[in-house]
């Protein structure tokens, strides 16, 4: 089992976005927040602001925006290294026309892989990561209705003694029309029969302290 103490340990993140769902194709990224990588408990909690803005949606023209979130989840490690909690999320779009802000909770895992490669006397460098999955449902989205997996890659694996990280997410999102007034019951009935896809993809790099 590789565990880093049961002291939370501050890191911060930034690199490029990839956007879908009426944004800009690219955006930054970065944030900051807090973890513990202990044997048995992981946590981690982080603030995050995005460039993201709107050049797709039906409220053009509308050339300023930004998205920023809070993000926190708890998950129990067992001895294999599988891990499973829960946890919650709340993000913002604000633009130059209308914001909007949602509260979603989430429920997934995620396995640690190590590896060290031995050739005769000799051993090569040890490799690691984490892969997760949290599925985040739709919350207090009633606008849209966001929901669907995130998926998460860190190489090496947070329980490994190091301080600089490649750091992936990527959410695949199922929403519907965006509501306009939920007094009008057709109108709401005709806009959230109407789902698509929408897919968000950062590519960061992480330095833990």
């Amino acid at each position: 089992m590789h565990g880093q103490g049961i002291v939370p340990r501050p890191y911060a993140f930034a690199g490029p976005k990839q956007m879908g769902a009426g944004y800009a194709p690219m955006a930054v990224v970065g944030g900051a927040g807090v973890r513990m990588d202990a044997n048995h408990f992981l946590l981690d909690a982080n603030a995050w602001y995005d460039t993201g803005h709107k050049t797709g949606d039906n409220d053009q023209p509308n050339p300023k925006g930004r998205d920023r979130g809070l993000a926190g989840a708890a998950y129990y490690r067992l001895p294999a290294g599988w891990a499973f909690g829960a946890g919650a999320r709340w993000n913002e779009l604000s633009t130059t026309n209308y914001h909007k802000s949602a509260v979603h909770p989430t429920i997934g895992g995620s396995k640690d892989y190590f590896r060290t490669s031995c050739i005769g006397e000799g051993c090569g460098r040890p490799f690691s990561a984490r892969i997760g999955v949290d599925y985040v449902m739709k919350g207090t989205d009633w606008r849209n209705g966001s929901q669907g997996p995130l998926f998460t890659l860190y190489v090496p694996s947070p329980s490994a003694k190091a301080h600089m990280f490649y750091r992936e997410t990527m959410g695949v999102y199922r929403v519907y029309d965006t509501v306009t007034d939920r007094t009008d019951h057709v109108l709401t009935l005709q806009q959230t029969s109407n789902h698509s896809f929408q897919a968000f993809a950062e590519f960061t790099a992480m330095v833990r302290w």
